[in-house]
């Protein structure tokens, strides 16, 4: 990935910003939300197994996993995250996910994170193929992946352990086609 310029969300309540130590408190109190948690493979007890996540641009290598603040225009206030992980420079491949806090669900925050990141991540970091895995209960997220171009692939049964379960889920793929020279 390329960490030099950065997305631009063009969002009227929200906007993309780096995860800061400040972040993780709030961050941690909605993924503990059952609504939040149970069709997602989010399995964090306390707020410390997320502080690795908040930004130290010095530590980025191109394979680093990348996520950003989904905060409000108005106080900067985290309500959500979105990012890349899994990212393979020499495959040009990076899996996308996201979450959002239950308040600002159905605003098309998701949707627009969605598809600004995926737009990103195929200009301005090379990536062909976007994917993402999505619990296969999880409708919503399912929908705003289709809503952003994403084709469904197949279901890949037993993919990752969900709070210690085998879960199904889902493969998208967004891909930009490159024509040869």
């Amino acid at each position: 990935m390329n960490y030099s310029a950065l997305p631009s969300l063009k969002h009227q309540l929200v906007t993309l910003r780096p995860i800061v130590s400040g972040d993780i408190e709030p961050w941690f109190d909605y993924l503990s939300l059952p609504q939040v948690y149970q069709h997602t493979s989010w399995n964090v007890h306390s707020p410390a197994e997320l502080a690795h996540c908040a930004w130290r641009e010095e530590e980025f290598t191109p394979s680093s996993p990348l996520r950003f603040a989904i905060a409000l225009r108005t106080s900067s206030e985290l309500v959500g995250t979105a990012g890349f992980h899994t990212v393979s420079p020499q495959n040009a491949t990076a899996e996308i996910a996201y979450d959002l806090a239950p308040a600002y669900w159905g605003k098309g925050i998701a949707t627009a994170v969605c598809r600004e990141l995926s737009a990103w991540a195929h200009s301005a970091a090379a990536v062909i193929r976007v994917q993402a895995t999505v619990l296969e209960t999880n409708v919503r997220s399912a929908k705003v992946l289709e809503r952003c171009g994403f084709q469904r692939e197949g279901l890949l049964q037993a993919y990752r352990l969900v709070r210690g379960q085998p879960g199904n889920f889902y493969m998208y793929a967004h891909v930009q086609r490159r024509t040869a020279a």
